[in-house]
């Protein structure tokens, strides 16, 4: 069977996710970045990584496009963000909002925390970052989740944990396994 991991990362986090999971599955990794009209053809498990912010999810209009080109092929998504893992309400809320039900029912996906560096967002972004951390600074007093990402983010942070891509690297190794199972099937 073949597996590629396919990214798209602005500051970096989701990238290193992406090089640690090809790494982990033996598999070759391509950057959204570089190669944007990358044709999945020829692969049988296509990970995406794609980074989660206020616009959505990076790579998802890729993701739709190559689901409907490759509808035997089986895709599975890892988004980062800087939220914690624990704050699983606001991460599934996330997720369903961007990869919502019926339509990506059969993509399989997980949530990894990446990171926030404010120096290499580019300029738009960095407005953006400014709105969210006033809007923040209103709600910190009142809710304990803003405030605690307003202080993480204001100072920047590196969350990755080269451990959390267990699952993810699991859930592809079963695809791979129920595969070549079906390969072997239809070949007797």
């Amino acid at each position: 069977m073949s597996t590629v991991v396919v990214y798209s990362s602005q500051t970096g986090f989701t990238k290193r996710y992406a090089e640690w999971l090809a790494e982990e599955l033996g598999c070759q990794v391509v950057s959204l970045g570089d190669e944007p009209r990358f044709d999945a053809s020829g692969f049988d498990v296509v990970v995406l990584g794609g980074w989660l912010h206020a616009g959505g999810l990076a790579g998802k209009k890729w993701l739709a496009r190559a689901r409907e080109k490759h509808l035997q092929t089986r895709f599975v998504v890892f988004a980062v963000g800087a939220t914690p893992v624990e704050w699983t309400d606001m991460v599934e809320e996330a997720l369903a909002k961007e990869l919502p039900s019926p339509e990506f029912d059969d993509v399989e996906r997980f949530y990894l925390r990446g990171g926030f560096a404010y120096e290499r967002l580019g300029l738009p972004d960095k407005l953006a970052m400014k709105l969210f951390f006033k809007m923040q600074e209103k709600n910190a007093a009142a809710d304990p989740r803003a405030a605690e990402m307003l202080e993480g983010m204001r100072g920047g942070f590196d969350g990755t944990d080269r451990a959390a891509i267990a699952p993810v690297a699991a859930r592809v190794r079963a695809l791979d396994a129920a595969a070549v199972s079906a390969g072997s099937a239809e070949r007797a």
